[in-house]
């Protein structure tokens, strides 16, 4: 006997919805770590100081559906873009970007964990020569619960000027027989840039 249930996720920055066999990620919680910083009036010495380190538009967007008709398999679904900009930066710092569900269930479908959502990074891009930008090797990594969460990609934030990061992440879902929907299940995911 052939089951078929829908799973969607959208994701524009992060939250994560079942219903009625569909999931799919609303209004995603971006949080920077980085504190835009104020300018104040600089003496002559102070103005050869090297700038600081700001973190700005940030965003997240795409649409993610999975269709499982094959309890226990993986099912792949579609992509989300995770894209910010990186201005003051050094040439020494790493920057970080990571994602994590903020509950351990899809809300109203407790049958559903967030860790059948496994989340992977197939690209990374930037601009700029002085940056750089890798998604790191491995994955697909099991959606974890908890911050600072799973570690997706990362790179060099470059030198003083802008830099804009654009990063594209795979999700699937691990179907399996016991996975309930109802008519609408929401999960909250959270990016976070960490750029010292």
């Amino acid at each position: 006997m052939a089951r078929i249930n829908k799973f969607g996720m959208l994701a524009t920055v992060g939250t994560v919805v079942l219903a009625g066999g569909l999931a799919w990620a609303q209004k995603a919680r971006v949080s920077p770590r980085r504190p835009i910083p104020v300018n104040q009036s600089a003496s002559p010495a102070e103005s050869l100081a090297p700038m600081a380190t700001s973190l700005s538009a940030m965003s997240a967007t795409g649409t993610i559906q999975f269709n499982a008709n094959n309890p226990g398999s993986a099912v792949a679904g579609g992509s989300a873009t995770v894209k910010w900009t990186i201005t003051g930066g050094a040439s020494g710092n790493t920057w970080t970007l990571s994602v994590y569900a903020n509950s351990t269930t899809f809300s109203g479908c407790s049958t559903v964990p967030a860790s059948a959502v496994g989340v992977s990074c197939s690209s990374a891009s930037h601009t700029g020569s002085a940056a750089t930008s890798t998604c790191e090797s491995g994955g697909p990594f099991a959606l974890p619960t908890t911050a600072p969460g799973q570690e997706v990609a990362s790179g060099n934030e470059g030198n003083t000027n802008s830099h804009t990061y654009t990063i594209v992440l795979n999700y699937q879902l691990t179907d399996a027989w016991d996975f309930i929907a109802n008519a609408s299940c929401p999960l909250t995911v959270t990016y976070t840039v960490n750029a010292p």
